[in-house]
């Protein structure tokens, strides 16, 4: 018979935390136990938070439909795959960096009533509407009003007025204090439940419980037990365990109280090290410095708290097709190549997945018992290697509740948490095909032993954690690995470290140049199939020579998109101010410059500079038929923490006040995007308007979140407004569940721009036939209104329909209606509506209507369509565009 060997007087401490009385001891020294335990001089533990026991409840509840899914993994933000049953799933991950006091903040979220879209705007926002005029056959127009259509989304405003100021400083600056002055206790806290609990066992539970959430057949769920823990906490909690020498590890069972100190205190470590900041920065008077604080801290935040670049199924495909090249350079040196060790952490992964897995099923199974005793023995039926007997162990705790006897076999069963983040060399080659002897080679590349951080001041794990480069522990025989899905998030700096000890320090940056440039060209070429796409395109002005990554030129519309694959510098990550200004120059601004070098060099050519028509004319342009030219940059690093503070890059002088940035957009972003935006027009209008999206409002958010707010209003927010923040976080709540869930192996609908029927229709027609300047149009048409008041202007659409088909022999009558955007930078959209008596004469009708409006002023492009009431089921007979050419 196998016995767990746990002394009586510990036996006693967890029947005292259990509630149990004294002789529950008896049913571990008999011998309550797993016969299969890797290492057999360990003590059980309980570990039942109440958020868990939440969750364990949440699994009898709905068994049927979806279950507990295993630890965390990489990825945007819930990146998952494995079983739909249950599954891994890296969490929201969006740290909320703390506002700027003296500034208010606006929130947007999407707003639901059922299935109709509705919108609430408090504290009185202003939010610019569009207006519809009516118009007669001779262009006359009758008197306009304002769309009134429900809004697209909630708005909500927050801040600290002046006069508060001072009180709420204050209060900051008290609560500051008092977490730095309780940081070695609270560091003290963690090392010493280290020294006196079993450390293996902290970290796996941690991990196993603190990141995890639920996949069903409707996809990814957003409720997760644990809503503060977060993947750097693990990551942090990792590092403070390798900093405390191996003999020093304690041996004693966890108990609740213990885990939830750590589940307690690992999220307000972690605020700390904000809090230091805020302290350091009561200093700083000068405004010029205070602005390049704040970029400091953003960037400081990022790299503590943001974790995922890219949805899991994304991030493997992109890391395996960019370190591929390397593979035979790689083996020459390490005795394994890049495939290799990306492909074995993923089955790591996907293993410990499985592991995790198979123990959710198992409790979710034991947990239907209703009684005490049937917990006992579906626990004892469903873990077949148990010694003892379920009629023995109810014994030993007379009187125990339901809740008890939950408490007591979870907290057996997560003995083997340690067991599911451990593995040998032969498990790892059985899983990956290899050899145990490359396999071990491949983990200890990226292997930490105990005590290995040893002396390392707590402070520098915050902002250089060396985690990031070595997420397994190496224990002589085996290895544990408890946050596998860290090798992905920060596979660019393990990579990076394993190359440079190889000397392929430039071949990979040679690597990583070549990926993203015929990355970036393949991709385009996939979402604009119409398009002339030039990878490399050469040109001078004078005698310089430019180049730009890729060219795409599609009707009367110039993409001009700049790639750079720079790695974002240790220094930079910590927020050093030359390190980040330099990553500001090199990887924000000089590919914007270089964009914005060759867009003014066609618009040069449609004036008539002879030298600019030269050089735009080899590029395959024809400078008269563009009417508008797209920048962006891409970058293989995730940089959108500082190419969305526009505002404050122009404040400190870092990017000039005259110069409109390029839009820098992270590659794995950039093929969400086209992945969504699935359509040639919704993609070039994303791209057209991001520009001055990031110009009118001062955003903390990332791609994602701008991509959100997009398909809920089209970008037709109104006004700029520079005053406040802005903040879209959390508008990629469904782009994040379509792309958890298709990583899950579960398909739900994939988020869609909210288009009228009426608008869609006229794209679709657009996309379809591609007329001569369908670019232009359908451009314009996106920019005219927002979603709702699309809905409004189809309703009206319908109205005036009937006026027309009533009094269309009128001369007089009503027949146009036109849209006038609250921003003078869009077109005037129309639409003139005929009976088929008056088919004969439309054109002409719609030129005279054209003029008229133009000659009213206040804009300078009109687009027209014509339809007719008759085939009211084509969205349009005839479109045109008109200008100023003035």
């Amino acid at each position: 018979m196998n016995y767990l060997g746990i002394e009586i007087e510990q036996a006693g401490e967890i029947a005292r935390v259990l509630g149990a009385k004294q002789s529950g001891a008896n049913a571990f020294d008999r011998g309550f136990g797993m016969g299969n335990s890797r290492q057999r001089d360990r003590a059980w533990s309980v570990i039942a938070p109440a958020a868990i026991m939440d969750t364990l409840h949440g699994i009898t509840r709905n068994r049927k439909r979806r279950k507990l899914a295993t630890p965390d993994r990489a990825g945007r933000r819930q990146r998952i795959r494995s079983e739909v049953r249950a599954k891994v799933l890296m969490d929201a991950n969006e740290y909320r960096t703390p506002r700027r006091p003296s500034t208010e903040l606006l929130h947007a979220r999407a707003e639901k009533s059922g299935d109709s879209e509705r919108s609430l705007w408090e504290n009185d926002l202003e939010h610019p509407e569009s207006e519809v005029s009516m118009s007669k056959r001779n262009g006359n127009r009758t008197a306009s009003k304002k769309l009134t259509s429900a809004r697209d989304f909630r708005l909500s405003s927050f801040g600290v007025s002046e006069e508060d100021h001072p009180e709420f400083k204050a209060a900051m600056t008290k609560t500051a204090e008092a977490a730095v002055t309780e940081l070695p206790a609270t560091i003290k806290l963690l090392k010493d439940s280290f020294r006196s609990h079993n450390p293996l066992a902290i970290l796996a539970t941690f991990t196993a419980y603190g990141l995890i959430t639920f996949v069903g057949s409707k996809g990814v769920s957003d409720r997760r037990p644990l809503e503060d823990i977060l993947p750097h906490h693990a990551e942090l909690l990792q590092a403070l365990l390798l900093t405390i020498p191996q003999e020093e590890w304690g041996r004693n069972p966890l108990t609740p109280d213990v885990m939830q100190t750590v589940f307690e205190t690992m999220p307000k470590l972690a605020h700390t090290f904000f809090f230091q900041r805020i302290l350091e920065g009561r200093k700083v008077t000068d405004q010029q410095q205070l602005a390049v604080l704040s970029l400091q801290e953003r960037i400081r935040m990022h790299t503590h708290g943001i974790r995922n670049w890219g949805y899991m199924g994304d991030v493997v495909q992109i890391i395996l097709d960019l370190y591929a090249p390397l593979d035979a350079e790689f083996s020459a040196h390490h005795g394994f190549t890049c495939t290799d060790i990306i492909k074995l952490m993923a089955v790591v992964l996907s293993e410990l997945e499985r592991r995790h897995n198979e123990h959710t099923d198992i409790l979710a199974k034991v947990l239907k018992g209703r009684k005490p005793q049937d917990i006992f023995d579906l626990y004892y039926k469903h873990v077949p290697d148990l010694v003892g007997s379920s009629k023995d162990l109810a014994k030993d705790f007379p009187g125990i509740d339901r809740e008890g006897a939950m408490a007591v076999v979870m907290a057996h069963l997560d003995l083997r948490h340690e067991d599911y983040a451990t593995f040998t060399s032969k498990e790892i080659a059985t899983l990956s095909g290899k050899s145990a002897a490359t396999c071990e080679s491949m983990m200890k590349a990226i292997a930490l032993a105990p005590g290995g951080l040893t002396g390392t001041k707590e402070e520098y794990l915050f902002l250089g954690n060396p985690i990031w480069h070595a997420p397994v522990i190496e224990l002589g025989d085996a290895f544990f690995i408890p946050i596998p899905q860290a090798f992905f998030s920060h596979v660019h700096r393990i990579m990076e470290k394993l190359a440079a000890e190889a000397g392929l320090k430039e071949t990979l940056e040679k690597a990583r140049n070549v990926y993203l440039e015929g990355k970036l060209e393949s991709s385009l070429k996939t979402a604009l199939p119409s398009a002339v796409v030039t990878s490399g395109a050469k040109w001078k002005i004078g005698a310089e020579q430019f180049e730009t990554d890729a060219l795409v030129v599609l009707d009367r519309t110039v993409l001009i998109a700049e790639a750079k694959a720079n790695r974002l510098t240790p220094e930079g990550l910590r927020g050093a101010p030359d390190r980040v200004k330099r990553h500001v120059r090199d990887m924000i601004l000089d590919p914007s410059i270089q964009s914005e070098r060759l867009a003014g060099l066609i618009e040069k050519a449609k004036s008539g500079d002879a030298n600019s028509l030269a050089t735009v004319v080899k590029l395959g342009i024809k400078p008269d038929d563009v009417d508008q030219v797209i920048r962006i940059s891409v970058t293989l690093d995730d940089f959108s923490v500082l190419s969305s503070s526009v505002g404050e890059l122009k404040k400190v002088g870092w990017v000039p006040e005259d110069h409109q940035l390029a839009p820098t957009i992270l590659l794995s972003d950039l093929l969400c995007v086209i992945d969504i935006l699935d359509n040639p027009l919704l993609l070039l209008h994303y791209l057209s308007e991001r520009i001055h999206f990031q110009d009118s409002y001062e955003l903390l958010g990332d791609e994602l979140d701008f991509l959100g707010l997009y398909l809920v209003t089209g970008f037709n927010i109104g006004k700029p407004d520079k005053e406040n923040i802005f903040s879209p976080s959390g508008m990629s709540a469904p782009i994040d569940k379509y792309y958890n869930s298709r990583d899950a192996q579960v398909n739900i609908p994939k988020p869609t721009v909210s288009l009228s029927p009426y608008f869609r229709q006229i794209v679709s027609r657009l996309c379809e036939r591609q007329p001569k300047g369908w670019t232009t149009t359908g451009l314009h048409l996106l920019s005219a209104a927002s979603p709702s008041e699309q809905r409004a202007i189809e309703r009206q659409l319908h109205k005036l329909r009937k006026l027309v088909r009533r009094h269309f022999k009128d001369p007089e009558h009503l027949n146009t209606m036109f849209i006038a955007p609250p921003l003078a930078r869009k077109a005037r959209v129309g639409f003139y509506l005929f009976p088929e008596e008056l088919r004969g004469k439309h054109r002409e009708t719609m030129e005279i209507l054209a003029g008229t409006a133009l000659a009213e002023g206040g804009v300078d492009t009109i687009v027209l369509f014509g339809r007719s009431t008759e085939n009211w089921g084509v969205p349009y007979e005839a479109v045109m565009v008109a200008r100023d050419r003035e």
